[in-house]
């Protein structure tokens, strides 16, 4: 120190300078201290403020999702045939209540916001039984009754929205009132701790390095309060989107939909009561309706108040399946038919009535039309029936007069060979219209009677076919008949139809087949409940677009055919109905190289007894 005087004239005021500035770097540092303790006491508690408000907001947003959810839920179950609907409805009003519940457990800060609070669950305590009536009605009535329900729906949705939005927005602006006035303090307390820091760098700048963190915090927290009043703008938007998805259906409704106060002034009119009805909404009274819209009764007299569906609804009677008529403007008139319903608040107040209705003239239209088509073909077909019934019964005695004469002429000695060769061509005509008329009386007993007539008793198949042959082999000289019988052919079966379905087979057997080619009948009786009768011959096979329709009455194969039969074409025909009326099954198959094969199955009916007399 001796050698260094400048030192020794140094140090000392250094040293206080030092100690000053130690000194007064220890208050700025207290000062500083003191400052940033009493902001941070300032902002934390107003942190803690805004965030009790921000917890408000929150949870009256999630009061009003919730609700929103739930009247979405609401309508498309009101709307919708599906059972996943009402899980999702039950599950919409779970998360209702659950929210409920918690805003329940909060303690309001503001007498305004117990007023708001205590409002909406009143308000809630009555919609809550008539949420639980349209939910059962919809249960019971089905998706037709949605539209009706959906409009009982509205005017609960409207005030549920109405104290919830109330609500919402006094959280908002408590919210917003208090953030405001965080700022304020904030800037106050920052110019009080910039003060405290004037005196030291270090302070400054550790300040600073606060400042900055917590002002990250802040930015940090401001954006997720932007986002989440983006997303209760997002809800107000899908709230807003869902009521026009509403207004479109009600609007673009394939009903009409008509809704009125309770005074009886019309509300709501949509576009197809505007079609049906030939004139645009007007609010007139209940007196005036039948003039203004052209209501009539059935009979077209003006319909009475008192009868009318929208009023009656409006009396407080439910009204179902009502038909009236419109005179609209134009001069045409419709029919309607339409179900109508009284409205009520959730306390039980009437709200008006609402109509829904749907223009019936073109169905009624058609159904008449309809039914006197129908009266016609019957009308016809029946005429035409019994014409031919007729036709055919009355042709008989001039018929038989001419066989008659025919055959004394074929006995008589008298006659030359040309003119008996002349009476066997009448007699051979004869014959055949004979059982031109006999298929035509057949046919006519078989379409007015039900069915073909059959009387059965105890027969053999196998005897019946015999004889049946032995008459087509004299009407048939030159055919080639065989006969092949396995097991027995006792049944309960009329002879007389089974020789005609016997002569019908083989008869259009011989008209398809070559001349000269075998024609095989095979009765096999080996099954103990039925037998079979099959008919076989040869030549070409029935087309496949033919075998579909081959016992149609009318109906006439395009196969080539060896000699002209002059039928009718109702042979299959009632060889089919005689088989059925046996309780039987008649079939055909026809091959190219096979022939043509017609099988009929026939029930014995009582094979024990049948059983009894072959043992």
């Amino acid at each position: 120190m001796a050698r260094f005087p400048l030192a020794r004239a140094f140090f000392p005021p250094m040293r206080k300078a030092v100690a000053g500035f130690i000194f007064v770097a220890l208050v700025a540092m207290l000062l500083g201290t003191s400052s940033l303790a009493v902001l941070h006491s300032t902002l934390h508690s107003q942190d803690q403020l805004i965030t009790g408000y921000m917890e408000d907001v929150v949870l009256t947003q999630e009061l009003v999702t919730a609700n929103t959810h739930l009247m979405h839920r609401t309508s498309d179950f009101l709307l919708f045939e599906d059972e996943r609907y009402l899980a999702g409805l039950q599950q919409a009003r779970l998360n209702f209540g659950t929210v409920i519940a918690q805003l329940t457990r909060h303690e309001p800060r503001t007498p305004e916001e117990r007023r708001l609070v205590e409002h909406f669950l009143e308000t809630r305590t009555r919609a809550s039984p008539v949420l639980e009536r349209i939910i059962d009605r919809r249960l019971k009535e089905g998706p037709a009754s949605g539209p009706q329900l959906l409009a009982e729906l509205q005017p609960i949705r409207v005030e549920l929205e109405k104290t919830l939005n109330a609500l919402a927005d006094h959280e908002r602006e408590r919210y917003w009132e208090a953030r405001y006035q965080t700022r304020s303090n904030s800037t106050h307390a920052l110019g009080m701790l910039a003060l405290g820091f004037l005196g030291t760098v270090l302070v400054t700048l550790a300040l600073g390095v606060f400042l900055l963190r917590a002002l990250r915090q802040r930015v940090r927290a401001e954006t997720e309060r932007a986002g989440m009043l983006e997303r209760e703008h997002a809800a107000h938007r899908a709230v807003e989107e869902r009521q026009a998805l509403l207004d479109l259906v009600i609007e673009q409704s394939g009903d009409a939909i008509v809704v009125t106060d309770a005074q009886g002034v019309i509300q709501l009119f949509n576009a197809e009561a505007e079609r049906q009805h030939g004139v645009t909404r007007q609010q007139v009274s209940a007196p005036e309706w039948a003039s203004t819209f052209g209501l009539l009764t059935l009979d077209g007299q003006p319909l009475p108040l008192s009868e009318t569906p929208l009023y009656r609804a409006l009396e407080g009677e439910p009204v179902s399946n009502a038909r009236w008529l419109v005179r609209r403007p134009d001069g045409s008139v419709r029919t309607l038919c339409g179900t109508a319903s009284p409205l009520h608040r959730p306390d039980g107040s009437p709200v008006g009535a609402v109509l829904t209705a749907r223009d019936e003239t073109e169905r009624l239209a058609l159904e008449q039309q309809r039914d006197e088509s129908l009266e016609r073909l019957r009308t016809t077909a029946e005429f035409r029936e019994r014409f031919l019934g007729i036709v055919g019964h009355d042709l008989r005695n001039p018929l038989n007069a001419i066989t008659l004469s025919a055959r004394v002429l074929l006995v008589s000695e008298a006659l030359p060979e040309r003119e008996l060769k002349a009476v066997r061509r009448i007699a051979s005509s004869a014959d055949r219209m004979v059982r031109m008329i006999s298929e035509l009386l057949d046919f006519t007993r078989s379409r007015l009677g039900g069915g073909m007539p059959v009387d059965p008793s105890l027969a053999d198949l196998s005897a019946i076919c015999r004889e049946a042959l032995e008459e087509l082999e004299t009407s048939h000289p030159g055919s080639r008949l065989s006969l092949r019988v396995l097991g027995h052919g006792l049944g309960e079966w009329d002879s007389g139809r089974l020789s005609q379905v016997i002569s019908n087979l083989v008869g259009n057997a011989l008209q398809y087949s070559p001349e000269g080619s075998p024609i095989r009948v095979t009765v096999d009786g080996h099954a103990p409940h039925e037998v079979m009768l099959s008919v076989h011959n040869e030549g070409a096979p029935i087309p496949e677009d033919v075998l579909p329709e081959l016992f149609e009455p009318f109906r006439r194969g395009t196969r080539e055919r060896t000699h002209n039969s002059g039928g009718l074409g109702l042979g299959l025909y009632i060889v089919q109905q005689i088989i059925l009326a046996h309780g039987g099954t008649l079939s055909a198959e026809s091959h190219s190289g096979d022939g043509t094969t017609f099988t009929a199955r026939l029930p014995r009916d009582n094979p024990g007894r049948l059983a009894m007399l072959v043992n």
